[in-house]
């Protein structure tokens, strides 16, 4: 689990104080199950509940899709922050410092954490001015005519900056913020003839921008009346990166995280408006193209990103722009066009979220929108254009790591055009030749369902050590690569890490270290949430024990003999008698006669 900067001593403060059952019933509707909880999973779609609770080992795992883990996993899931901002933001709840240690804790950040009051006073002042009489006017009359509702407003903290040069300035400087600290936060600007600063904005409707943490980071204003630039945003600062965030991203990230599906528009007003609309799984990017960043953060909640651009050439270019980035990204992207002069503010007003729905199950994939650009502009050129169309759209093609859905659509590209798709296929060598063929970034695979067939006895002795049941010299028995299944040896060796003085597994820390390991913690929470019964516990124990020893000897007598061929077939005389040896002393332990005490298996 990625703890960055956090001490351990801080994290274990914020899970003694966390209550899973808690956290999770914001999310999921809960009812008792015997010791448990049941709901359904917030994870996959399902009509029977198979995701379960537990509040007495504080972890939860569904048994339909294998999701599982604790609490701080459980909100990395459901709201796609990281492991710092998932205990950062519990802490804040329940009163816990959470202190930043390390590097970056340094003068950069003392900046930042003085930032933070007063953006947060600047929210304050523009929603103040919005409310007053004079002062928001326009602005109300506006946002109005644009359809915003008042507990949009509410929601969104939108307020506005009155007409003057100088009115956040002296707000501000009268609250004790200084002119330096203005500055850096790119709330002023040095005047260029004349000492001293001016407000950035200036006549406009304000939005603040919002981190993951909750934190107000920047702000963008859209003009009121005429002027340029119709939108203005904060420049970079300590706090604020424009191609790493997304506007209206923490309110909807829990949206995103449940229906894993995320829509990015361009405008502050189109996420507004679809927000509104009951489409709160949207966002929009801050008069930036799509980064590489960007992509990044919305890995970490989607796995479908729908495109919504203005039907304009700019809009196209900026889908166009995305291919790069999302190819073999692992995300499913489609693209919407709207109707001619329509934008998404203004479409969903007039026709609805269901129209919106309509378009979006129409839409084409990025690759196929991106083809279907250079296809209809080939069909349009001369010769020479068609040509070197056809060079853009196998560079395209090439972006696809499926080879059959790469031929498939060279066979499209190829009968729209009326060339040859031999002819197409020819060229594609060439094409990578010439440009070289940028690595395939290759995704995490999904976990494996772990599967037991033939060694039942590996799958039972984890059960009985997450349930309790294995005693201090049942554990010293255990060697982990006895066990056949990568899962449970990962658990094993787990667990022997997790003694306490007694020689006990000490089970919630178990828990807690293995709870998001990729290999084995969907397999412990499963494990530790079934309740099988075994007529005479102690007895399976030594049962089981028995036959992982008995195939773990047979294992290493099977290794001998190969080694024993091995050494005889080349004259190697000394090993061979050695091996020989070996052999000769399992074969005795096999027997269960009295051995010379050679070769043993257990550990002392």
């Amino acid at each position: 689990m990625g703890r960055g900067l956090i001490s351990e001593d801080v994290i274990n403060q914020v899970r003694d104080r966390v209550d899973i059952a808690e956290v999770v019933g914001h999310h999921v509707s809960l009812t008792r199950a015997g010791q448990n909880l049941k709901g359904l999973c917030p994870f996959h779609q399902e009509k029977s509940a198979s995701f379960t609770v537990s509040p007495s080992r504080q972890i939860f795992h569904c048994f339909g899709c294998g999701a599982g883990g604790n609490v701080f996993t459980f909100l990395m899931r459901i709201t796609g922050a990281n492991f710092p901002e998932t205990i950062r933001e519990l802490g804040q709840k329940f009163g816990i410092d959470v202190p930043d240690s390390g590097p970056s804790a340094g003068p950069q950040a003392a900046q930042a954490s003085r930032l933070e009051p007063l953006n947060r006073a600047v929210m304050a002042w523009f929603q103040q001015n919005l409310r007053d009489g004079v002062f928001g006017v326009t602005a109300r009359d506006y946002l109005a005519s644009r359809g915003i509702h008042a507990g949009t407003i509410e929601r969104f903290q939108i307020g506005c900056a009155p007409a003057e040069w100088d009115g956040l300035i002296k707000a501000l400087s009268k609250q004790g913020f200084g002119q330096s600290d203005l500055a850096v936060a790119g709330l002023t600007v040095a005047r260029e003839h004349a000492s001293g600063f001016y407000d950035r904005f200036r006549g406009r409707v304000m939005f603040p921008i919002t981190d993951l943490r909750k934190r107000v980071v920047g702000f963008g204003g859209r003009i009121l009346g005429e002027g340029t630039p119709k939108y203005l945003n904060s420049p970079d600062t300590p706090l604020f990166k424009k191609g790493q965030t997304l506007y209206a991203l923490d309110l909807a990230r829990e949206a995103v995280a449940r229906l894993k599906t995320v829509i990015v528009v361009e405008g502050y007003f189109d996420a507004v408006a679809l927000h509104q609309a009951g489409l709160t799984h949207t966002v929009a990017t801050l008069g930036t193209a799509l980064t590489a960043e960007h992509i990044q953060v919305l890995r970490r909640f989607a796995s479908k990103v729908v495109l919504l651009f203005d039907p304009d050439q700019a809009g196209v270019r900026a889908a166009l722009r995305g291919l790069d980035l999302f190819v073999n990204s692992g995300i499913g992207v489609k693209v919407v066009t709207l109707p001619a002069g329509e934008d998404p503010d203004t479409y969903v007003r007039k026709e609805g979220p269901e129209a919106f729905a309509q378009l979006e199950e129409r839409a084409p994939s990025l690759l196929d929108f991106s083809l279907e650009h250079s296809l209809s502009t080939a069909e349009s050129s001369t010769v020479e254009g068609r040509i070197r169309s056809v060079d853009d759209v196998l560079r395209i093609l090439q972006k696809s790591e499926h080879p059959i859905e790469r031929e498939e659509r060279i066979r499209v590209v190829a009968e729209r055009l009326g060339i040859s798709q031999q002819r197409l296929i020819e060229r594609y060598p060439a094409l990578v030749q010439s440009e070289g063929r940028r690595p395939v970034a290759t995704q995490p695979a999904s976990p494996t369902p772990v599967t037991f067939k033939g060694v039942s006895e590996e799958r039972d002795l984890v059960y009985l050590l997450l349930h309790g049941h294995l005693m201090p010299a049942d554990l010293q028995r255990l060697w982990p690569e006895a066990f056949s299944v990568p899962a449970c040896r990962f658990l094993v060796e787990a667990a022997l890490n997790h003694l306490d003085q007694d020689g006990r597994v000490g089970l919630r820390l178990l828990l807690d270290a293995v709870a998001d390991h990729p290999d084995c913690g969907s397999l412990a929470t499963e494990l530790s949430m079934r309740e099988d019964h075994f007529d005479d516990v102690r007895a399976h124990v030594a049962g089981c024990l028995e036959t992982l020893d008995r195939k773990r000897a047979e294992a290493v007598f099977r290794d001998l003999t190969a080694q024993l061929k091995a050494a005889e077939r080349e004259g190697r005389v000394e090993d061979a008698r050695i091996l020989n040896a070996q052999v000769n002393e399992l074969r005795i332990q096999k027997a269960g006669r009295p051995s010379t005490g050679t070769l043993t298996l257990v550990k002392e």
